[in-house]
């Protein structure tokens, strides 16, 4: 009888626990980059996360803000589209590995935190194009992204109006 049970735990209750998702987390010594003047190139490896790999990034590098742009492959790549009458994201999840066509933001702060501003363009195998606002993807073949130094920093703050939106602040110069 206990050992019906420890298979009963075994076999239905732990592969729940499994599907459960957690933000991924990545130190910067996991990942491949070099200077290039006052530019950077960062490479992220096959089941290397996207966007945790840029926080660790900006979390070594302390830039004050950067442009990105990159090409690759990603799977499991949840996208999201923010819907103006609702006030509110939409998100959907793309599994199979689909080619980047695109991959552009910014990187900034959000309360004193990097935070990865990014959108992105999917190709896939039925040669349709999908695409959104990255909360995450898992690369399945190579990414490599070009990061541009901002010289002043980008700032996040909530958007008054628009609940779930972080929008950049702006500060004008005197």
């Amino acid at each position: 009888m206990k050992f019906y049970c420890l298979f009963i735990l075994l076999f239905t209750v732990f592969p729940v626990f499994s599907q459960v998702t957690t933000p991924s987390k990545i130190n910067a010594s996991d990942l491949d980059y070099r200077k290039d003047g006052d530019n950077y190139l960062l490479v992220i490896k096959r089941g290397q996360p996207l966007i945790a790999s840029l926080t660790a990034f900006m979390e070594k590098e302390k830039l004050p803000g950067a442009s990105i742009s990159g090409i690759g492959a990603v799977q499991n790549v949840e996208v999201a589209y923010y819907d103006l009458n609702e006030k509110k994201y939409k998100y959907k999840k793309f599994e199979p590995s689909m080619e980047v066509l695109s991959l552009s933001g910014n990187l900034g702060y959000f309360e004193n935190k990097p935070i990865v501003h990014a959108h992105i363009a999917l190709g896939g195998s039925d040669f349709n194009v999908h695409g959104g606002h990255v909360k995450e993807a898992e690369v399945s073949l190579i990414l490599e992204i070009f990061i541009t130094p901002t010289t002043k920093p980008i700032t996040r703050e909530w958007n008054k109006d628009l609940p779930e939106l972080r929008t950049m602040t702006t500060v004008r110069e005197q």
